[in-house]
């Protein structure tokens, strides 16, 4: 796992009218190791969209993304290394 990059957006500011690629940075770190009952997902496909233009407005049916966070999205993911129990199968 040691030449995988974990990348991830951040909301650097949240926009006041147009949006634009200012508003966001790409970051790298180096990818977690999970810890007692996590799963280590990697990322295949990911949904950005409408929703999360609210979210950088304020709190709706969920927490509002604040500047220097990542930006939340639902996504299809593949489970590459698990440390709990319940889904020890999945790597059999």
């Amino acid at each position: 796992m040691a030449d995988l990059t974990n990348r991830h957006i951040l909301l650097i500011e949240a926009p006041k009218s147009r949006l634009g690629p200012e508003h966001f940075r790409l970051a790298t770190a180096a990818i977690p190791e999970p810890r007692d009952g996590e799963v280590l997902l990697r990322i295949r496909y990911i949904s950005l969209d409408a929703a999360n233009r609210a979210w950088m407005q304020g709190a709706t049916y969920r927490s509002a993304v604040e500047a220097g966070f990542v930006m939340a999205g639902g996504s299809i993911s593949e489970a590459i290394e698990s440390k709990d129990p319940d889904l020890s199968g999945i790597f059999a």
